[in-house]
């Protein structure tokens, strides 16, 4: 690998990011040794759901894996007969087991339902 990498990726969606992304996990390490990354962060949309599968495969692949993930935050809600805006996408990345943890319990109410519940509210 190279030593001074010009370019890592921080923002990477997989085939768990439905309708998002389309690279198998698995394919993902492969790709970022092609291209002499030491480093790729997985940060699919409001799930984690790869963040195991991810982590093994690319440890044992020599790369350093960043987990993280995007989530759409929504804005206030509309004016009656306005048109709401769409939900804004912020990166997330976990620095620590720390910040893993704090992932995983932001991202709970998420996980668990059809759409995310800054657009969809929570199911009930």
């Amino acid at each position: 690998m190279a030593a001074d990498p010009r370019f890592i990726h921080l923002r990477v969606h997989s085939e768990y990011s439905l309708l998002e992304g389309a690279v198998p996990v698995k394919k993902l390490t492969g790709l970022c040794e092609s291209m002499d990354m030491p480093a790729v962060a997985l940060t699919d949309t409001n799930n984690m759901f790869a963040a195991l599968e991810f982590s093994v495969t690319a440890s044992g692949a020599g790369l350093q894996p960043i987990v993280g993930c995007q989530i759409d935050v929504a804005y206030e809600p509309p004016v009656p007969g306005e048109q709401p805006k769409a939900p804004a996408p912020v990166v997330l990345l976990a620095q620590s087991e720390q910040g893993y943890e704090n992932l995983m319990d932001r991202l709970a109410p998420w996980e668990w339902c059809s759409r995310p519940a800054t657009v969809a509210g929570p199911r009930r």
